[in-house]
């Protein structure tokens, strides 16, 4: 099942080996980049984040978890010292995966790939971690990029990136501003792609903060 692909161990909570996870070494568009081990009474997928176990100490003490996709992205973060880091195992992020990191902290930095993909990922993610009440940022990664290639190449880069991470909403009407509409179809896009965050908002202040901005 795991032919030609780069093995990794998958643990709980405790830190105990539950399943395993394979990346594909050479891309194939036929294979799956990432396959898991089957659903067992251990290992729920939709509950099971990777590297949470080693990543809980450093989100309550730092505030914040990043959370990225691929485990080659969280090795090269814990290897550059963000050991905040969590990854989804090459599957959907879940309201579970979520709740688990909003009991360490309610501040969440995604940090996805540059691609449609990616971008996809995030704004799914960052919806879900919007509607249980968590302050959701996003870092424009480079395009083309991904968190493991830019710290293996600009480590510096992705530090900037980290610390420019914008807010939610904020990211979203800064990309639309780049776009150059008109002030008609600038208002329509806003409409539609930036106030249902806004409505998501549970706190009123942030919802008068972010309208006033809009």
């Amino acid at each position: 099942v795991f032919r030609g692909r780069i093995m990794f161990p998958i643990f709980d909570g405790s830190g105990r080996v539950v399943a395993f996870s394979g990346r594909i070494l050479e891309d194939d568009p036929k294979a799956p980049k990432y396959l898991n081990s089957p659903e067992t009474v251990l290992f729920n997928k939709s509950e099971t984040l990777y590297g949470l176990d080693k990543a809980k100490l450093d989100i309550r003490k730092k505030d914040y978890s990043i959370l990225v996709e691929g485990q080659l992205d969280i090795l090269m973060c814990h290897q550059a010292g963000f050991s905040n880091t969590v990854a989804s195992s090459g599957t959907a992020f879940t309201v579970e995966h979520l709740q688990k990191l909003q009991r360490l902290s309610n501040r969440l930095t995604l940090a996805f790939d540059s691609d449609k993909a990616g971008f996809a990922a995030a704004n799914k993610s960052a919806v879900l971690a919007l509607s249980l009440g968590m302050e959701v940022k996003i870092v424009e990664m480079p395009k083309g990029t991904d968190p493991a290639e830019l710290i293996l190449n600009n480590i510096d880069g992705w530090k900037e990136a980290l610390r420019n991470s914008k807010h939610l909403i904020d990211f979203y009407l800064d990309a639309l501003l780049a776009e150059g509409h008109d002030k008609r179809v600038l208002a329509k896009e806003v409409e539609k792609k930036v106030l249902p965050y806004i409505g998501m908002l549970g706190s009123a202040i942030e919802q008068s903060h972010f309208i006033s901005q809009v």
